[in-house]
């Protein structure tokens, strides 16, 4: 085993005791609510009665602030901001208001309330006063802008940062979120997508009036069936999309977890019997089904066709996905294509006439089952044997993968659960994961092994055969040879960098709860954050404030440890800052040059994010840190499948202007790996 960092002294552990305050928040769900239409009430029924329209809403704000664990940072006439800790908090307060101010207007004559409420969550500066600003706030607001009477629009980093949200049944079941596009807000360059939380009037625990609609007479409950029974079938093609250049293509994944979003929440609808008309699934259809046509029939699509489907598809998913339709790199995938066949199409074809070469009569086709089932089936691997079962990761693994396959769930929704609950997930060693958390670790290893099918298809379902052919079912003989099967079977070793690359892609939520290190760059201070027991997955951070110019000005150099197809992640983020900053990174292995980390950019907030890049050997510089972007992440990974290795990570934060970084270098070093 190469050198371990663990050992070696930190200047880390001289941090003083009293650190200066960092103004980076961390993460943080920004709320904003407003009334509608306060102005024109006012004129139309006087100060007084706008007065009292005022305080009622500001006790029932203050009440379910406080219930849901809310800090109110400020009020501004008949607006508030308010500061929650947990994403989910803030949706749940918000649909608490809302449904309280419904049940207040219908007991009420005469004016009403009308409050529109806006939420987005990310990694705003932290004022002395306790207020916030910078680009999270102010999308926040605009977001709250453009939500209308009653309803709650949230951010797309908000919509994953909170996930699924289960409420009682009385209560409608589950947080609904309806995706409504891009939006042009004002003061962002690029067009931000909105969610609405969907509510019930029904106050907690109450009937409300709902109840209706779920009696439903009987040709409209068939009416719903035959339309979700579309529905799944239209979903069901849209999650067998594949790209054929980009397995984990982002605008794809993305409209593959609506797809799946919208799967669950009909299945809900019709098990719980709520209020959802066969219209109201039809409608929410409609994208989905445009996307499909403009993928299946584009080469048959009349212009204005074209043009028309171009646009809406466009709205709902992005430029991007139509772009790649129109290029025709995404397909219907095979195992589908095959299963979906019409059954006049599936009837068997007579024998075919006497020629040189003989071709294979077709076989009867097997009875046609609901599109569901036969997509299930096609698209399901065998569950796990029981041969491997002693293998811990690898049945771990393997087990969640069997069951993730048919599940329907887009792949990037999966992604993002994992990492939600392990966040640390590529720092472990792949054979080391099936000992933490009593396998369940390992479990999120599924998304390697889809990885590894997807360039070598029908690989994994092999593998075990293959390794049990050549080592036996001695355990550990059978572990030894399972592991570099995978390895160069799948070809892992050199697609692993493509794997992180698709991960950090699709999933990276924010850097704190991921990295090891990272620098917090203010106007008067640079301040050092890690975590100093370097036990993986552990959630302690220590910081070091750095006052003084050179050593400000100096390269900081983190020394890290990678074991054995693991990653390890770092950040730099800007505090307040009045003056730009430019950054720059390499990356040293054994004193030579190397490429072998990713970095990305975020720009705006924790959506708006660049592709990642890798690093170039001669390194790279990242200018305008505060002002272009507000930060980078730094992903390094290590592809060798047997050797720890090394890496030295340089980072300068330094003025424009002021010519190259200190000669003098900090060295910061950082362990390796899970302690054993």
């Amino acid at each position: 085993m190469n050198r371990n960092a663990l050992g070696e002294e930190s200047s880390l552990r001289a941090a003083p005791e009293a650190a200066v305050p960092v103004p980076f928040s961390g993460t943080v769900t920004i709320f904003f609510s407003d009334i509608r239409g306060f102005t024109d009430y006012t004129e139309e029924f006087g100060d007084e009665a706008a007065s009292r329209i005022v305080h009622e809403q500001d006790i029932i704000i203050r009440s379910q602030i406080d219930a849901y664990g809310g800090v109110v940072v400020k009020t501004q006439g008949d607006s508030f901001m308010v500061a929650f800790s947990a994403a989910r908090g803030a949706i749940l307060c918000a649909i608490a208001i809302q449904r309280i101010v419904a049940q207040a207007n219908r007991d009420q004559a005469g004016p009403r309330i009308a409050i529109g409420i806006g939420i987005n969550t990310g990694e705003p500066i932290r004022q002395e006063d306790g207020d916030y600003i910078g680009g999270t706030v102010n999308l926040a607001a605009r977001i709250c802008a453009a939500a209308g009477a009653g309803q709650i629009l949230v951010a797309e980093s908000t919509r994953y940062v909170a996930g699924r949200i289960e409420l009682r049944r009385s209560d409608g079941g589950v947080v609904e979120y309806r995706d409504l596009g891009l939006h042009e807000l004002k003061g962002f360059p690029e067009a931000k997508r909105l969610f609405e939380v969907g509510w019930h009037q029904a106050g907690l625990g109450e009937q409300g009036s709902s109840a209706e609609a779920r009696s439903a007479d009987e040709e409209g409950q068939q009416a719903f069936k035959a339309a979700v029974q579309r529905a799944n079938g239209v979903l069901a093609r849209v999650l067998s999309v594949v790209h054929l250049d980009d397995p984990a293509f982002p605008a794809l994944l993305e409209c593959q977890a609506k797809a799946t979003e919208l799967r669950l929440a009909f299945t809900r609808a019709g098990a719980d019997r709520r209020g959802v008309t066969a219209k109201d699934v039809l409608n929410q259809l409609v994208p989905f089904e445009n996307l499909m046509i403009l993928t299946v029939e584009r080469d048959t699509l009349t212009d204005e066709r074209w043009a028309e489907l171009d646009g809406a598809v466009a709205r709902v998913f992005g430029r991007q996905l139509v772009n790649a339709i129109a290029r025709g790199r995404l397909s219907i995938a095979t195992a589908f294509a095959a299963v979906e066949k019409p059954a006049s199409v599936a009837a068997p074809a007579p024998a075919p006439p006497p020629v040189e070469v003989p071709q294979p009569k077709e076989p009867d086709p097997a009875p046609v089952q609901p599109a569901r089932s036969s997509v299930a089936a096609a698209l399901a691997p065998p569950p796990l044997d029981e041969r491997g079962a002693a293998v811990s990761w690898w049945a771990a693994a393997y087990a969640a993968w069997s069951q993730w396959k048919p599940s329907g769930l887009a792949w990037a929704h999966a992604l993002r659960e994992e990492i939600r609950r392990y966040p640390f997930l590529l720092s472990v060693p792949l054979r080391a994961s099936g000992d933490l958390d009593d396998g369940r670790l390992a479990g999120g290893y599924f998304l390697l092994l889809e990885h590894v099918e997807n360039q070598s298809p029908g690989f994994i379902r092999t593998i075990l055969d293959r390794a049990i052919d050549e080592a036996g079912m001695e355990t550990r003989a059978l572990s030894a040879k399972l592991y570099p099967l995978l390895i160069e079977g799948g070809r892992l070793q050199e697609t692993y960098p493509a794997f992180v690359r698709d991960v950090i892609q699709v999933a990276v939520p924010t850097p704190g709860m991921w990295a090891d290190a990272g620098l917090v760059e203010r106007e008067d201070a640079t301040v050092v954050m890690s975590r100093p027991t370097g036990v993986v997955g552990e959630s302690h951070e220590q910081s070091t404030p750095l006052t003084e110019a050179g050593e400000r000005a100096a390269e900081r150099r983190f020394v890290v440890t990678t074991q054995p197809l693991t990653t390890r992640f770092f950040y730099v983020t800007s505090g307040k800052l009045n003056t730009a900053r430019d950054v720059e990174l390499r990356l040293r292995e054994d004193g030579k040059p190397s490429d072998r980390a990713w970095y990305l950019t975020v720009r705006d907030s924790l959506s708006v994010r660049s592709d990642p890049k890798l690093v170039p050997l001669s390194g790279v510089p990242l200018p305008g840190l505060g002002r272009h972007h507000f930060g980078v992440w730094v992903a390094v990974f290590n592809p060798d499948p047997e050797d720890v290795i090394t890496y030295e990570l340089a980072v300068s934060v330094k003025r424009p202007g002021l010519g190259q970084s200190s000669p003098a270098a900090s060295m910061f070093s950082r362990p390796g790996g899970p302690a054993r």
